[in-house]
């Protein structure tokens, strides 16, 4: 009985390491698509706070990356809704992504191939 109590704890343990959040990397349009029909969508922004005063999408929060307090400001966000991560051409959301997920964030989309200029032009607000 204790060695398969011991097999079922491993298992466990082992399916939790799996079930850990991924980030799915999307296009513009794949991106757009999925922030439109996503419910409790959680645009982050991680552009400097001068780049996010140029220009922004309004329901958008601004941490910059390169801040470094990052860490700790991803804290305020909701871990368990999906996470939707930009900068201005995805150098920075590339590099974000994987601490979000460190953090536990549990759904991620990072932008590729793109930046906020194709969000802001595709009129996501």
């Amino acid at each position: 009985m204790k060695a398969r109590s011991l097999f079922l704890f491993i298992l466990f343990s082992f399916s939790l390491s799996i079930l850990k959040a991924q980030t799915t990397n999307l296009t513009p349009q794949e991106f757009i698509a999925k922030v439109k029909t996503t419910k409790d969508a959680q645009l982050l922004d991680v552009r400097t706070p001068q780049e996010w005063e140029a220009g922004k999408i309004a329901s958008s929060n601004c941490i910059n990356y390169n801040d470094a307090a990052f860490k700790q400001q991803i804290e305020k966000l909701d871990k368990n809704k999906p996470v939707f991560v930009y900068c201005a051409a995805g150098g920075r959301s590339s590099k974000a992504a994987p601490i979000l997920q460190q953090a536990g964030f549990k759904y991620i989309y990072n932008l590729t191939g793109g930046g906020y200029k194709d969000l802001a032009s595709a009129g996501v607000k």
